[in-house]
């Protein structure tokens, strides 16, 4: 019998990460895997420089719902992951994945990063700054935080107070400025992508909030059979260039109806596309690192 490691955060666990669990424990179960499950605080990354003092040694492979970049790292030098450290990190970073898919071919939405700022910014310098981000997006314009899922760190910023007010609370973040799609707010979709192949697509609508998530009351439709192949097509290449063997990739539509890309969400919910689009997710999961490791033996 083989043995999966599941990794989660210690402060905080929601239900899309229970259901999660608890589905692909029911999945590898079937497939003769046993799942166990410790938290970060239990998985103290500790070191002295020559040894890694993680007690993990019993464990096929891991799975990290965490994603804490430095459990992560170490955790990547004693088990396979799916995710794989280089992609969970990258793609956990909203600016990372943008400036990674750069020359791929793969359009983004337009997007200025807040400058590194440690101490308290002098006021020349804050208007020097947000001069540019004004001049380059117009109102309305999007903020995010570079860390963050569903849409909880996402604002529509709707003019310069605004802007001033958001910047002087988050200047020590790192975060990013983006054009607004006027056109398709509240609209996009996401793909999940397993070993290279799109298994479930799903149109995400919400009609009171500029933010399409469903944590946020979006609506999801099934859209795996009808969605255009040029978006299927990009997910593919995101996941490829982002080395995720795994992900929900958001793909919207510019006031051009032309596809592009929001971001990548390395080892993704799949709570509502389950529902939604009727496809066992966390079997093709499951079947997809089981193949993984046995071809690695």
């Amino acid at each position: 019998m083989q043995k999966c490691l599941i990794v989660v955060n210690g402060f905080y666990i929601n239900e899309n990460v229970q259901y999660k669990i608890e589905r692909l424990r029911e999945e590898f179960a079937s497939l003769d895997v046993q799942v166990d499950v410790k938290d970060s605080i239990t998985l103290l990354t500790k070191t002295d420089g020559n040894q890694l003092f993680l007690n993990v040694q019993d464990y096929d492979f891991c799975i990290d719902m965490d994603k804490d970049h430095y459990l992560a790292k170490a955790l990547s030098m004693l088990l396979p992951m799916f995710d794989g450290y280089e992609g969970l990190t990258t793609s956990d970073d909203k600016m990372e994945s943008i400036l990674a898919l750069y020359q791929s071919g793969i359009q983004s939405i337009k997007t200025i990063t807040a400058p590194l700022c440690y101490v308290p910014p002098k006021e020349e310098d804050i208007k020097r700054f947000l001069d540019q981000v004004e001049n380059e997006f117009g109102y309305p314009m999007v903020c995010k935080d570079c860390h963050g899922s569903l849409g909880k760190q996402v604002f529509l910023i709707h003019d310069r107070e605004e802007l001033e007010k958001h910047y002087r609370q988050n200047y020590e973040k790192e975060h990013l400025y983006e054009q607004f799609l006027k056109k398709h707010q509240g609209h996009d979709y996401r793909l999940m992508v397993i070993d290279g192949e799109v298994i479930a697509c799903m149109e995400r609508i919400n009609e009171n909030d500029f933010r399409s998530n469903i944590a946020l009351g979006g609506k999801g439709k099934d859209v795996t059979d009808t969605i255009s192949q040029d978006i299927k097509d990009m997910a593919i290449k995101v996941c490829k260039v982002l080395k995720l063997d795994y992900a929900g990739i958001d793909i919207g539509l510019d006031d051009n109806d032309s596809p592009v890309f929001i971001e990548a969400n390395g080892n993704a919910f799949f709570t509502e596309i389950e529902k939604v689009c009727h496809i066992n997710v966390a079997r093709k999961f499951a079947l997809m690192a089981v193949n993984k490791i046995s071809k690695q033996k």
